[in-house]
């Protein structure tokens, strides 16, 4: 009888303490709508694409599970500096945002020119970067586009809080220009606004973008950095990370020559 207990209260503990684990290994990431990698559908209220996914299966490969919310970039990256989530995805390594977080491994880098949207008729108003002063240029705070534009003072700059928003500016004449990082989630967005009076400058800058998830230094899960970054590396080594790209029907990172 008293072995029968002890086996009972040894079972009882070992669940709570399955439960424990569980409970602490939930990591919290916030998602944004960045089609097609990360969409966020209203109706479902539930964040989707292979940046989820890829996330989702690093974190499960480790025991714990992802806990999602939909927040713009700016203040996800304000609660990112403070803990208060522990990853991001898609963040832009610069060196001051290395005071606050710790970037995994790149699943891979996109080359992909920064393009201005101006109105038809308007495409050869700006036909190099010194003529981006001459305007209003529509862009969305936080984000990184390249440090010419970023550190420039003279630039008028309108600041929008997420592509919708910098969309709506652009359409009501707020901004004379919008800059962009991701010309489909922009067209996408025109024309959910049914607007197509838009364009696009001559003037462009290339750029190659990795494709970072980043970890908040204040996390109380950091330790698990390591471990994280091992299955993140291993799934862009062998080739899941592809595969989970294909699954969405889109072209998966290149990661040849990627910046580890």
């Amino acid at each position: 009888m008293i072995q029968k207990i002890s086996v009972t209260l040894w079972i009882i503990c070992m669940l709570f303490s399955s439960y424990a684990i569980a409970d602490n290994l939930l990591i919290k990431v916030d998602c944004r709508q960045r089609p097609p990698e990360m969409i966020y559908n209203d109706d479902s209220k539930k964040c989707s694409g292979p940046l989820i996914d890829i996330i989702n299966e690093a974190v499960t490969q480790v025991g714990g599970k992802v806990e999602w919310e939909r927040r713009p970039f700016q203040k996800s990256y304000s609660l990112l500096k403070r803990g208060v989530i522990d990853i991001l995805p898609r963040v832009i390594k610069t060196s001051e945002r290395k005071e606050d977080v710790r970037y995994f491994s790149a699943i891979g880098y996109q080359v992909k020119p920064i393009v201005f949207a101006v109105k038809k008729g308007h495409e050869k108003d700006i036909q190099k970067f010194q003529d981006l002063q001459k305007y209003r240029i529509g862009s969305k705070r936080g984000t990184v586009y390249f440090d010419e534009f970023n550190d420039n003072k003279s630039i008028y700059k309108i600041h929008a809080i997420d592509d919708i928003d910098l969309s709506r500016k652009f359409i009501h004449g707020r901004c004379d220009a919008v800059i962009l990082l991701d010309i489909k989630a922009f067209e996408k967005i025109m024309k959910s606004m049914k607007s197509d009076n838009f364009a696009y400058a001559k003037y462009q800058y290339p750029k190659k973008i990795g494709n970072h998830y980043a970890m908040s230094l204040q996390s109380k899960h950091l330790k698990l950095f390591d471990k994280l970054n091992t299955k993140i590396q291993n799934m862009t080594t062998t080739g899941k990370v592809k595969q989970i790209y294909e699954n969405y029907n889109l072209v998966p990172p290149m990661i040849d020559t990627a910046k580890r």
